[in-house]
């Protein structure tokens, strides 16, 4: 009598051979796909690193030195705009790492252009190094007075740090991207001026 169709050895050999097909397609497809996210993550990394230091050499390079500082916040003195000596708030950028939204913002105090000498005395805040710059700054911009500039953004972490005289500030940032965090870093020199009351 003539056989028809597969035995069940016949039929459990090629259902294994299948499945070991299949599992050797879907590894060399997860390679695949693993090598081409790395490639993207590694061109965005780049753009990002490059942009992100433009940006904030752009912005901050024009600073005359970093006043305060810790891991996640910089007070800098833009200079004696309002001549006198003192370091007022409107001549103060406090540069910010906000972990929940992955930024690095840029706070500056502008009042009205057409504000005379005697609102401006008024409505200025005297920085002193004991003083609670915070609350200043706070206060400030529940008045309206404060522009907030968002300067790096997809961040999984940032850590400031400066030299001992102020005239260097080193931003270490992590990017946060498919692969994994992506490290750069930004070295920014200052104008190298402290004003005489913060002189270390």
């Amino acid at each position: 009598m003539k056989r028809h169709g597969l035995t069940l050895v016949e039929l459990l050999v090629a259902l294994a051979v299948t499945t070991i097909v299949a599992a050797g397609v879907a590894s060399l497809l997860s390679g695949v796909t693993a090598g081409l996210a790395a490639g993207s993550d590694t061109r965005t990394a780049m753009l990002a690193n490059a942009a992100s230091h433009r940006r904030l050499t752009e912005r901050l390079e024009t600073a005359d030195c970093v006043l305060d500082i810790d891991a996640h916040r910089t007070l800098l003195w833009n200079g004696d705009r309002r001549p006198g000596g003192a370091v007022e708030s409107s001549e103060a950028a406090w540069i910010t790492y906000d972990p929940d939204r992955g930024e690095i913002v840029r706070e500056v105090v502008e009042f009205p252009e057409d504000w005379g000498a005697f609102e401006l005395a008024m409505s200025d805040h005297r920085l002193e190094p004991r003083s609670d710059d915070l609350s200043i700054l706070a206060g400030l911009r529940g008045r309206g007075y404060v522009q907030r500039v968002v300067l790096v953004d997809g961040l999984s972490d940032a850590t400031f740090t400066a030299a001992p005289d102020g005239s260097t500030l080193r931003l270490d940032l992590a990017f946060d991207l498919q692969t994994g965090p992506s490290p750069a870093t930004t070295v920014v020199r200052l104008v190298g001026t402290t004003p005489q009351e913060w002189d270390r």
